[in-house]
């Protein structure tokens, strides 16, 4: 049996991509301090990952409850 690749991801070398399961959201705290750039909701999932250097501040990213549109911020 083959595996089929539905989706390709570039990225910079260094730079690592996390994949979330569907569903695995409900393990994620919650966040009303955003607002989601796509809809405009006030409340989304968040984690945070170090994605730089070890002396820069960790990313976090954001999964909105309403719509799903993922975003991240640096710190």
């Amino acid at each position: 049996m083959g595996f089929k690749v539905s989706t390709r991801i570039d990225h910079k070398p260094g730079e690592k991509t996390l994949v979330l399961e569907s569903g695995g959201e409900v393990n994620l705290p919650v966040t009303r301090e955003v607002t989601c750039p796509k809809c405009g909701w006030h409340e989304a999932y968040y984690w945070v990952i170090q994605t730089r250097a070890a002396d820069e501040p960790p990313t976090r990213f954001f999964k909105c409850t309403k719509c799903g549109y993922t975003w991240r911020e640096y710190a």
